[in-house]
């Protein structure tokens, strides 16, 4: 699945390029989990219509990542160098380049490396290649750190994150599985990522 990014660029300001971008990104998480409708099934009887299968739902992968990049990705040789560098950093994530984003999707539990998926592209050395915004989707549920602020925990994995949740946001009941879609902070300094919730709704 491909969505442009290259309208959010025009955005005055580092605050609404990230905004705007941001918002694209949710648009491809909220998106990609629906596969497209299946043919038309069996052959028509004599005297009897065509019946044409029902549209199917794939099961979304265990955790996604996506990254909004600005630079150069149609030449060949540059989209093979980010294939390689994000999968040399990803723990088993399989990579997928579009015209200006990347996704790294994990289809079962397992930690995700975030920050080394993260700095694959943050520190690319690539010709007019940068990194603009990041966003994860995960399983998992939400919890409470010792000091009272909320986390969320990736099923099966023990991994967590501190969690940012709006007050627009329904919050789910305490350790009931949830997938939730955030934008990852604190990915351009060193210390702990953060994530601050855009979509929480019930793991089916």
């Amino acid at each position: 699945m491909k969505i442009g990014f290259g309208r959010s660029f025009a955005c005055c300001g580092a605050a609404c390029l990230s905004a705007s971008v941001g918002a694209a990104l949710i648009l491809i998480a909220a998106s990609a989990g629906m596969a497209a409708p299946s043919g038309a099934g069996g052959r028509a009887g004599a005297g009897k219509p065509s019946v044409a299968a029902q549209p199917t739902k794939t099961d979304p992968p265990f955790a996604r990542v996506y990254l909004a990049v600005r630079g150069c990705m149609s030449c060949s040789h540059c989209r093979t160098a980010v294939r390689q560098m994000v999968r040399s950093n990803a723990g088993g994530g399989e990579a997928r380049l579009g015209d200006d984003q990347v996704e790294v999707r994990y289809v079962t539990p397992r930690a995700v490396p975030l920050r080394e998926v993260i700095r694959s592209l943050a520190e690319s050395r690539l010709h007019d290649l940068s990194l603009v915004d990041v966003l994860f989707e995960a399983r998992g549920t939400i919890g409470l750190s010792e000091d009272g602020s909320a986390t969320f925990a990736l099923a099966e994995t023990g991994q967590s994150f501190p969690l940012v949740i709006d007050r627009a946001l329904a919050r789910p009941a305490g350790g009931r599985p949830v997938r939730l879609t955030a934008v990852v902070d604190g990915w351009r300094r060193k210390g702990t990522l953060s994530l601050s919730a855009r979509e929480i709704r019930p793991a089916g």
